[in-house]
């Protein structure tokens, strides 16, 4: 922390921390529709979070060095909802999504990132499917499912548009920030009480995605974990 605070940062960030806490609170509805075949549910919510731990990398004549840290404000709240259609006795499809705001209120450790986006909370979430289970002899029945989701921009770390000064010149934490992606699954197949036989395919439009960004400017960089690349296969399940 001598080279941060040397370099003029503003960090104030030991190897002490606080436990988490929370409070939440919600309201909403749900119901159905057309003798059951329709069901949905919309609420919103407001989340205040104290002392939320977030974990920090840097760098010295030690090495590198992860401590957790504490922003001691946080408030998040959004609106979710999800319905679901049987659409006939054999095909069912639904929706989801949220969407979601964040700012920090207070942040002792990083001063100037009072304002920011929450870390590691997308703007929204949704997701799309659809399901087809029908029967094609009375011991056996034909499977197919699709599930699309798409992850609105999201934030890996307090400090986002803000630069701070490192050994490596400003740090750029704007790179610490995930785009919207998209992925698709399928699996399809045939299946009965006891086995089944599927061939499935995981990410099939070939996004290019980061599951997660650890931002470390000061150490002259991020530690990137790219997202799960296609995946097509097939599976022999049995049960007993």
């Amino acid at each position: 922390m001598f080279i941060n605070d040397a370099l003029g940062t503003d960090i104030a960030i030991s190897d002490n921390f606080a436990k988490e806490t929370s409070s939440a609170f919600e309201a909403g509805l749900k119901g159905n529709a057309f003798q059951g075949r329709v069901n949905y549910e919309l609420a919103g919510y407001f989340t205040d979070v104290d002392d939320m731990q977030f974990f920090e990398f840097f760098v010295g004549p030690f090495g590198l060095l992860r401590v957790v840290s504490n922003i001691d404000d946080v408030n998040i709240y959004g609106i979710e909802a999800s319905a679901s259609w049987q659409v006939t006795d054999w095909f069912k499809t639904w929706a989801n999504g949220s969407f979601i705001e964040s700012e920090i209120k207070e942040n002792a450790a990083r001063p100037d990132t009072v304002g920011n986006k929450s870390p590691a909370t997308p703007k929204f979430n949704v997701n799309l499917g659809g399901q087809v289970t029908y029967p094609v002899r009375n011991w056996l029945e034909l499977f197919l499912r699709a599930d699309a989701q798409i992850v609105g921009p999201t934030w890996f770390h307090t400090v986002q548009e803000n630069t701070q000064p490192s050994l490596f010149g400003p740090g750029d934490f704007s790179r610490t920030r995930r785009d919207t992606y998209a992925t698709l699954n399928l699996r399809g197949g045939v299946q009965n009480d006891i086995w089944s036989l599927m061939v499935f395919a995981d990410n099939l439009n070939k996004s290019d995605y980061v599951e997660e960004v650890i931002g470390a400017p000061e150490f002259g960089g991020s530690f990137v974990n790219p997202g799960p690349l296609r995946r097509i296969g097939v599976e022999l399940s049995y049960r007993y």
